[in-house]
């Protein structure tokens, strides 16, 4: 990995991430603990695994590196009785860490608790659009803190910022991009929370790839 990555990659891992829905964040993260499921495993390959797992309400499934115990990209749990369904996109740099968050009401994206990105490309422009969950908290400002790399030469060729627009229900940032050419970077939403005496902060951030 480039030095400039790597120093990008370990920013995020840094910083401190307080989620503005943390009860109902922890409350998944809790879910997702496999200690609460009864286990089986499917062999992908020599480092990977299928795990599947099954409560009396929930069933899980993802992918598990075996050498590290990380979880690798998607994982699905499914509430049996409510019909709903939470995906979480795990990322391991040098930690495990849940990026993205989806959350699925009778087979819809229930977008207002939800935290994950979109991205298209077009006109030699790649746009993205942050969405990130409801809560007390107002959004102040989201940044796309950003690098190219040319995917050919395995090398950093600029870097950036950008202050996301707000687009009613999602934060939208567009960056010029040439053929071979790629994005790594990290959004970060910042808000608050006004009481009488005192103003409480958030940070959240989603890592881009």
């Amino acid at each position: 990995m480039n030095g400039k990555i790597k120093i990008i990659v370990g920013s995020f891992i840094l910083l401190i991430l307080i989620n503005c829905n943390n009860d109902k964040k922890e409350n998944l993260f809790q879910l997702a603990e496999l200690k609460n499921y009864k286990i089986t495993t499917t062999k992908i390959n020599d480092s990977i695994v299928k795990i599947n797992g099954s409560s009396k309400d929930y069933t899980i499934e993802g992918n598990m590196n075996i050498y590290d115990s990380s979880r690798q990209n998607w994982w699905k749990i499914n509430n049996q009785i409510i019909n709903e369904k939470y995906e979480i996109e795990y990322v391991y740099l040098d930690k495990q860490i849940e990026n993205q968050i989806k959350v699925y009401k009778n087979g819809k994206l229930y977008k207002r608790a939800s935290k994950f990105y979109t991205k298209s490309i077009n006109n030699n422009k790649l746009s993205f659009n942050f969405y990130f969950p409801v809560s007390k908290f107002n959004t102040s400002q989201v940044n796309f803190n950003y690098a190219i790399s040319d995917t050919i030469e395995r090398k950093i060729i600029k870097e950036g910022k950008l202050n996301c627009i707000n687009k009613t229900d999602h934060y939208y940032c567009s960056v010029p991009i040439s053929k071979n050419e790629s994005i790594i970077g990290i959004v970060t939403n910042f808000s608050d929370f006004k009481k009488k005496d005192s103003v409480n902060l958030a940070v959240d951030r989603m890592f881009i790839k």
